[in-house]
């Protein structure tokens, strides 16, 4: 064969830089629940990290079709860029926020920003790929933001610490005690011995004088306080927390060997011993974090630009080879010659229904992994900022793994069974098995496998978020192809109409959960919000069961 008639491989290419794209855009969604707690305490909004984070999806939501149909007037590549630049920059101003209403608006428009992403990235996928590898595309594409969410939390905790460090050193500032007398009550200063360790901790607390003054003194005294040998020393150390007792042991073992390293383990155990007197210290980070974030964005979209162009045979470097491989279709649509959008044949096709219920319950199931995962391992396992960043990357990684084989067990199915069944068979089974998954979590938290604070519970309630996490995103590359089956001219409009629905059941769900959690949420509480998550699932499975594939829309 000539090498000219080889076909070239700049679809690939453009699925990376596509791919890219998404991390970018779970990285930056993402990492926001990371800091929000931190946003909380820092501006003291009680209990908001849920409707900060939640008031996201709104506009994420409405803006969804819109969005899909701006890119089929104006183009994939011009409009992906100026959604990436907008989100980027609001990530980055974010930081600059000096009241909850800036937060608040700034949320909204980011919102607003990223609602474009994924229905650009079907219509790229749609255009520039073959038929039988659109499955498999459109999992690499949500590989790629699922591998933005799992580097998520702990790239972000990472960096909040680090900043936090680099500016004032793990020592308290008097700003981050919280409350003074939360810390004496803490500890129990009139219930204890005069030679107990929790009077000597507290000893630096003076009754008179100006508040401001007493708060310093108690402040000096808790950075200078060697915790570790207090704790050595407490006769009644079996009663300590069980996570102090970690620290401590481990601290023990492997004795720290700088003055800097010694503080920040007294901060740390501070902080578990009284955790609502204190700002935690990763708090002083969250800004430059977002700052950062925000700068990568300028890359991602130049790298974007350079490298995308709207069809394949507009593209200097693509052959007609490649033209023909991808197939007619993407070659000769026009993004400037979109026909209408077929509203009214949309609103009553029982399968576009079917998939808007189907994205809507899987949100709702799906958004704890997301956004709650981290709060839950801090408050019911007690799990430190380092590892609860690292650990809730695990059902990300769970479910990027799953997408890798969602792709190709959806196109596996559709030549086997053909586009109904093969489309419709993973989205219902996989949200079967991620709704049984939850019921892993519901008897952690009833004791079945030891102290919530204990290994084996931890490790048990994360295999159940992981086989929920893992499922869900088996399912996922059937949806996409879905839309891209039944779009048509229309995909991009089409899977916004869908994803509109499924971001509306996030931000239902993050409101519910908020409400249901509150400030200081039991086991019933929790409880509470993994049989919601579970319920999810199975009203997605029902959805699904109305999907067909097999009808486009309009005619191709």
């Amino acid at each position: 064969m000539n090498p000219s008639d080889r076909p070239t491989s700049v679809r690939w290419w453009v699925l990376g830089v596509t791919t890219l794209a998404s991390v970018l855009l779970y990285l930056d969604r993402v990492c926001i629940g990371f800091v929000a707690k931190s946003i909380e305490v820092d501006f003291d909004a009680v209990a908001w990290d849920g409707i900060f984070q939640a008031i996201f999806f709104y506009p994420y939501a409405l803006c969804q079709v819109p969005a899909g149909m701006l890119s089929a007037r104006f183009g994939i590549r011009r409009m992906l860029v100026i959604y990436i630049l907008s989100w980027s920059l609001l990530t980055a101003v974010l930081g600059l926020a000096n009241g909850l209403w800036m937060l608040l608006l700034f949320r909204l428009g980011f919102g607003m920003a990223q609602a474009g992403a994924y229905p650009c990235a079907a219509r790229a996928v749609r255009d520039w790929m073959p038929l039988h590898w659109r499955g498999t595309a459109s999992s690499i594409v949500a590989f790629g933001g699922r591998a933005g969410g799992s580097i998520a939390p702990a790239l972000t905790a990472q960096l909040m610490l680090f900043f936090a460090l680099q500016i004032d050193g793990p020592a308290f500032l008097p700003s981050e005690l919280i409350d003074p007398k939360l810390l004496l009550d803490r500890i129990a200063v009139d219930t204890v011995p005069p030679d107990g360790w929790q009077r000597r901790l507290a000893a630096g607390w003076s009754d008179t004088g100006p508040e401001a003054d007493r708060r310093e003194q108690l402040v000096q005294h808790v950075n200078s306080v060697d915790v570790v040998a207090e704790l050595s020393q407490a006769a009644d150390r079996p009663s300590l927390p069980l996570e102090v007792r970690n620290v401590l042991d481990g601290a023990e073992r492997v004795p720290p060997q700088s003055s800097f390293e010694r503080a920040r383990i007294n901060r740390q155990l501070w902080e578990l011993l009284a955790p609502q007197a204190f700002k935690k210290l990763e708090a002083r980070g969250w800004r430059l974090t977002l700052a950062l974030y925000g700068a990568v964005g300028l890359l991602v979209a130049w790298a974007f630009w350079i490298t995308f162009r709207e069809l394949p045979s507009e593209h200097p470097r693509c052959n007609a080879a490649e033209c023909s491989l991808i197939t007619a279709v993407a070659v000769s649509t026009s993004a400037a010659a979109a026909p209408p959008f077929p509203w009214r044949l949309l609103l009553t096709n029982p399968s576009m229904w079917g998939n808007c219920l189907a994205q809507f319950g899987t949100n709702v199931g799906w958004v704890f992994v997301a956004f709650t995962l981290p709060r839950y391992l801090e408050e019911v396992h007690h799990v430190p900022v380092l590892q609860r960043g690292y650990l809730s990357m695990l059902p990300s990684i769970t479910g990027m793994v799953a997408l890798l084989f969602g792709g190709a067990a959806t196109d596996l199915f559709t030549r086997r069974v053909g586009l109904r069944w093969g489309r419709r068979l993973p989205i219902v089974l996989t949200r079967c098995v991620a709704a049984s998954s939850y019921v892993l979590c519901v008897v952690v938290l009833q004791g079945a496998f030891g102290p919530l604070a204990g290994t084996l519970a931890l490790v048990a309630a994360l295999i159940g978020v992981c086989l929920a996490s893992g499922f869900t995103d088996l399912g996922v590359p059937a949806t996409w192809a879905f839309s891209q089956d039944v779009g048509g001219r229309h995909t991009a409009a089409i899977l916004g109409w869908g994803n509109m629905w499924g971001n509306l059941g996030a931000a239902v769900a993050l409101n519910f959960a908020g409400d249901v959690l509150g400030k200081q949420p039991g086991i019933g509480e929790w409880t509470n919000v993994f049989l919601i998550s579970s319920s999810g699932f199975v009203l997605a499975a029902v959805g699904a069961l109305l999907m067909d594939a097999s009808r486009p829309l309009v005619e191709q």
